[in-house]
């Protein structure tokens, strides 16, 4: 563990995504919603995706992990208010269904 660096880490797999505008956001989560359990309630889904598009605007990290640790955390919290529907209960299979929800996002918005 001497040699063991967190910032080493964050840096393994670095994403670069691909050029989009907010139209390419909202196509890519209604065909990810249509695919997995959580969907985002109908009223706050054009929100949800503005958000998203701000933080791609606003952070400027090139981290694969970090980018899955802030995909997460969105979902958890439009889940916290109420905006996210049709969830697990259990916490850890939520975890597992948004992880898998930031990797294919990863996957669809990375520079082919």
């Amino acid at each position: 563990m001497i040699n063991y660096s967190y910032s080493k880490e964050l840096n393994i797999n670095p994403v670069t995504f691909r050029e989009f505008d907010l139209d390419d956001i909202r196509e890519v989560f209604a065909k990810i919603f249509e695919s997995y359990n959580p969907k985002v309630k109908d009223q706050v889904f054009d929100s949800f995706c503005e958000d998203f598009y701000n933080l791609t605007t606003q952070i400027h990290a090139t981290s694969e992990k970090i980018w899955r640790m802030v995909i997460t955390d969105m979902l958890f919290c439009y889940e916290d208010k109420g905006y996210l529907e049709g969830a697990a209960k259990d916490s850890g299979v939520k975890r597992k269904q948004f992880a898998i929800i930031a990797n294919v996002l990863i996957g669809k918005l990375r520079v082919k």
